[in-house]
């Protein structure tokens, strides 16, 4: 699933207001995707109540969500049905229905690979955020249906694509302390801050030591 940096074709998405291009609905500001089906009854649902409990330290007309069905077979009622598990649909958040062949277009797009078990009668999916830039670019995955807080500020922080605003410093340098382990799907503490903030704690303490030293030595109080 390793599209990063791809632009997502800006395919038309049908939503509660009508059809609408999917650039549009990104509007500019960085974007959390999530491709789901709404009569999925374990893992979507999962999904979208996991990323609405998410505490997000942005105001939220700075970024959007938006959830989208990748099965045609989706309807606006069944759309309308997973829109009202919310207790509260955020003014940020889209629903949305992609028509047969759109669904294909921007599924692939991502590297969002999926199959119907005719067994379980079922689609059988990956749990997965796509964080897009303002421009639709492909910036980062974060899979599971429980995501963390910090994991999604940080991912939104390097969605934004762009040089930060003065208001923005603080952002950008606590994501230079940060780096993104692929292998557990989230943001760890980056290697080179662990270190050195541990040589500085180690100085710290040898000064510490040289001073009580020359203290006990001069048999100061």
């Amino acid at each position: 699933m390793n599209h990063l940096r791809d632009v997502v074709p800006d395919v038309e998405v049908v939503t509660a207001d009508g059809p609408v291009g999917l650039h549009e609905l990104i509007g500019g500001k960085p974007t959390i995707l999530a491709l789901v089906y709404y009569s999925c009854g374990h893992t979507c649902p999962a999904t979208i109540r996991g990323l609405s409990k998410v505490a997000i330290d942005a105001p939220r007309a700075e970024y959007q969500v938006l959830v989208l069905s990748f099965d045609a077979a989706d309807t606006p009622a069944t759309m309308q049905g997973a829109a009202s598990t919310l207790d509260e649909l955020p003014e940020n958040w889209v629903f949305g229905l992609l028509p047969e062949g759109v669904n294909e277009a921007l599924t692939q797009s991502v590297g969002f690979n999926y199959f119907f078990s005719e067994r379980d009668q079922t689609f059988v999916h990956p749990a997965v955020l796509v964080f897009l830039s303002p421009e639709g670019e492909v910036m980062r995955y974060l899979y599971g249906t429980e995501p963390r807080s910090e994991d999604v500020e940080l991912a939104l922080i390097e969605s934004r694509n762009r040089e930060p605003s003065l208001n923005e410093i603080v952002d950008m340098v606590r994501l230079t302390c940060f780096q993104f382990d692929a292998s557990k799907s989230r943001y760890v503490l980056h290697p080179t801050i662990i270190f050195g903030g541990a040589g500085i704690g180690v100085l710290g303490l040898v000064g510490l030591a040289a001073f009580v030293s020359r203290k006990d030595s001069k048999g100061g109080p």
